[in-house]
């Protein structure tokens, strides 16, 4: 990027910051800038037409909001985003992508640490972010993510583009998920660098995580984790969904300690005791494993669509 181009999106971020977050009308913008009035206009949208400004207009009467509504009173849930549902799955992640950065800038305060698992869904939140200083932010992989085949999991990138969006400190997790046996578990965890940046997970403020439905298609099994027989193994063990990487059974418990003991990053319990837990999915094959996700009581917030609302409310 140029000189000249990095200016000009300064000058664009501080018009936005003066007329939205500031309050100041176009005449004292500039004053304070030192333009003409018409030229803060055009700062204005400019800013809009190059995605430093999204304007949300909310229908109280929408489907949307009614659902929220509902969600949060039937789970006890801080936060409840519902977005429009979609056939494109690229469609609907863009959809609640968009709406977690949304979340997060009304969260995000100085000193804040957080924890970001991966996944397409996250891989998707990063194309929506706004470029924005918090002071002295920390932003810490909670799980590892680097698959055993060819399938691109965005783990490291996903923390990394977070960390620069908001000149925050990226501490990653460049380390399987899943590894062989609890004593390499052990002995990964043992390493200095790796312990500080677990304790980091552990102490998270906010952490933000996607909800998997576990099955022959689910991403562990894509990245290599686990052979058929140990999937079909799973599934009658009880295994429906994955959070962090961990299995859970549809009550929420965790659905095999062994497996569990071989997994690297945060665990299910220091992730329910986080501030604020935001789990995030979609899609009507999600329904069953995000309904365990909140029998654990792992999350707070939940971010997913239309579709899967109504099955959350309908029961089973």
């Amino acid at each position: 990027m140029s000189l000249h181009s990095t200016d000009r999106s300064r000058l664009l971020i501080e018009a936005a910051r003066l007329y939205y977050e500031h309050n100041l009308n176009q005449a004292q913008i500039a004053t304070r800038l030192d333009v003409s009035r018409p030229g803060v206009s055009r700062l204005l949208q400019e800013a809009r037409d190059a995605g430093i400004v999204k304007i949300q207009i909310i229908d109280p009467g929408a489907n949307g909001t009614r659902l929220e509504s509902a969600l949060r009173d039937k789970y006890g849930l801080k936060h409840a985003i519902v977005v429009p549902s979609d056939k494109n799955d690229t469609v609907l992640k863009s959809r609640m992508g968009s709406a977690l950065i949304t979340l997060l800038d009304q969260l995000l305060t100085e000193n804040t640490t957080l924890g970001v698992s991966w996944g397409s869904t996250l891989q998707a939140a990063t194309q929506h972010l706004n470029p924005r200083l918090v002071k002295n932010m920390t932003v810490v992989q909670l799980n590892g993510g680097v698959s055993k085949a060819e399938l691109d999991t965005h783990a490291t990138e996903i923390a990394g583009r977070i960390g620069e969006n908001y000149q925050a400190i990226p501490y990653l997790l460049p380390l399987p998920a899943i590894v062989d046996t609890a004593e390499l578990k052990k002995a990964i965890i043992s390493d200095r660098n790796i312990a500080k940046t677990l304790k980091l997970a552990r102490e998270a403020d906010i952490a933000v995580f996607t909800v998997g439905a576990f099955g022959s298609k689910s991403v562990l099994v894509q990245a290599d984790y686990f052979e058929e027989a140990e999937v079909q193994a799973l599934i009658q063990a009880g295994a429906v969904a994955d959070i962090c990487s961990r299995l859970i059974k549809a009550d929420g418990s965790i659905c095999s300690t062994e497996l569990d003991d071989r997994t690297i990053g945060i665990e299910l319990a220091e992730l329910k005791a986080r501030p604020f837990s935001i789990a995030i999915a979609g899609g009507s094959e999600k329904a069953r494993a995000i309904r365990a996700g909140l029998a654990g009581g792992y999350f707070i917030s939940l971010i997913t669509d239309e579709d899967v609302a109504r099955q959350l409310l309908d029961g089973e």
